[in-house]
């Protein structure tokens, strides 16, 4: 299940900060870039889609295959991202 994970509970997503390339995407998952953070467990996150508000863009982040990630992504965006970022 994705869920949008909250401001203070971004330092969860450490592991997926080192290994992510992206400057932008990088430095919304730190907080110091406006954006929002979605993931596959809000607890312990191996996957994130991360909108990146400054490029209007999303970036995909962390573990490929990630189940819940593959499995609630589509139905997610549909329920709650489509029509919401320009």
């Amino acid at each position: 299940m994705i869920t949008e994970l909250k401001r203070q509970d971004f330092d969860k997503l450490d592991s997926l900060i080192r290994s992510c390339s992206s400057i932008e995407a990088r430095s919304v998952m730190r907080g110091t870039n406006p954006g929002a953070v979605y993931v596959d467990c809000p607890d312990h996150p191996a996957a994130a889609l991360i909108w990146i508000e400054g490029q209007q863009g999303f970036q995909l982040v962390g573990d490929p295959r990630s189940r819940p990630f593959h499995e609630g992504l589509e139905d997610y965006m549909d329920a709650h991202i489509e029509g919401y970022y320009p």
